[in-house]
């Protein structure tokens, strides 16, 4: 919760009104994300604190459930959500770029995870990192260079930070090039991967015309 303040609020709210006016036709998202969304100072963390506190147990759950809420759309099968990085990614940004399916990050990025993590990905970071590094990262709240981000597979390409909007418009281009039915039977079965899931996802594509 270190990382948490109203303006990673105000920015949740945001995403959660995107979600809400996304049309079908939209294929991919891109989400850029930098230091902004980590909190100036101890005092607004503390406001933010203070503020859950005051609430009932299942006023604060439902509050809580709306930050999850607020971007489960980025895990929509027909939609691919792109993270492009730069900066320090603390508490919700590093949340935000870990809930996308795929992330470039500039070289000067450091992810931070403090505590819990709030926004879903608790899976996902084990899947990507292993449970014991998961909760290394976790409990420490050691910062992750983009080169070791990488490595771990928080990161999934690492470009100069001149070329991160380059590399990002040449991924999205690739996804865009991709058909739509691949690509969302292709992140279904990413998200849930059984062989049922895999014979499935075949057959269908073989049935599209």
């Amino acid at each position: 919760m270190t990382h948490w303040d109203e303006h990673a609020v105000r920015a949740l709210e945001a995403l959660a009104a995107t979600g809400r006016d996304l049309t079908g036709d939209v294929r991919v998202v891109v989400l850029e994300l930098d230091g902004s969304l980590t909190p100036s100072g101890r005092s607004t963390t503390e406001s933010f604190r203070a503020r859950l506190a005051a609430l009932s147990e299942a006023e604060c759950d439902a509050v809580l459930a709306g930050y999850q809420d607020a971007v489960a759309w980025l895990r929509r099968a027909d939609t691919v959500a792109v993270a492009a990085a730069r900066g320090p990614l603390a508490g919700p940004a590093a949340e935000l770029a870990l809930s996308c399916d795929l992330r470039v990050f500039a070289h000067d990025v450091s992810v931070t995870f403090g505590g819990p993590p709030l926004l879903g990905v608790a899976g996902r970071l084990v899947a990507s990192v292993g449970a014991g590094r998961a909760a290394d990262l976790a409990l420490t709240g050691r910062p992750v260079a983009a080169a070791e981000a990488e490595r771990l597979g928080l990161a999934t390409r690492v470009v100069p930070g001149s070329d991160l909007a380059a590399a990002t418009d040449d991924l999205v281009a690739g996804l865009l090039a991709a058909d739509r039915a691949v690509l969302a039977e292709t992140k279904a079965l990413f998200a849930a991967p059984t062989p049922a899931a895999e014979r499935g996802a075949f057959a269908r594509l073989a049935r599209e015309p």
